[in-house]
């Protein structure tokens, strides 16, 4: 009997060993952004950043000719909620190239030659590709873009027919910053940058610009700023 006992105590003392070293030969594994020794140390999730540019409310922004001409001014109206927005007025251009009807064609094509431009300042929090989105209402087939770059970059033209209803009727949409085909990004590093954008067209209505780390655009009514 004793002897029955001791090799039973022998077997459960195997399979305690035998269990063990199972366990301890796993290997860990941790969450993201969990600290510790295991083999995802110091992996952090990182999430989209979101940041919203008021477009009324620029750094700075050449609105007036010298002689008094409006180029861009603070309107607002109510649809569903009150949207502000910085507009140019339609007209403008025609009236200030009067007398050079060839003018208009040439500074229209080409980048920053108009007067109008604004500049927007922000703060990247990380080193990352950004993506510029524009959320505005255009006025007509010919009132539907605006010049923009970062920083010292070239100048890029934004112009699509999002939110067309019709040849001169457009609702508020939103306008991604494309080139070739495929949205443009922005090496930035961490830090301040600024968002420069200009004249093209006279008429349209622009709400709030959007830089953001996610390639696609926002949809819907205006993002709420954090």
């Amino acid at each position: 009997m004793r002897g029955l006992i001791a090799v039973t105590v022998v077997v459960i003392l195997v399979l305690a060993v035998v269990l063990m070293g199972r366990s301890s030969a796993r290997p860990a594994v941790e969450k993201p952004g969990a600290t510790g020794t295991g083999p995802t140390q110091g992996v952090t999730a990182l999430f989209p950043v979101k940041i919203v540019l008021e477009c009324e409310e620029p750094a700075t922004l050449e609105d007036k000719l010298p002689d008094g001409t409006v180029i861009w001014k603070q309107g607002q109206m109510t649809v569903g909620a009150v949207v502000k927005y910085l507009e140019s007025p339609d007209g403008w251009i025609d009236e200030w190239v009067k007398g050079n009807p060839t003018e208009r064609k040439v500074l229209k094509g080409k980048p920053g030659a108009l007067p109008g431009k604004g500049s927007y300042v922000f703060d990247a929090p990380r080193d990352d590709t950004y993506y510029v989105n524009l959320r505005a209402k255009w006025y007509d087939d010919c009132g539907n873009s605006v010049w923009v770059k970062v920083d010292d970059s070239p100048w890029f033209e934004l112009e699509d027919q999002n939110g067309q209803i019709g040849e001169k009727n457009y609702k508020w949409a939103w306008h991604q910053l494309y080139v070739r085909g495929h949205p443009k990004g922005f090496e930035l590093k961490k830090g301040q940058h600024a968002l420069w954008m200009d004249t093209r067209e006279d008429g349209p209505r622009l709400d709030q610009w959007v830089v953001s780390t996610d390639a696609n655009p926002p949809i819907g009514e205006a993002v709420q700023k954090k």
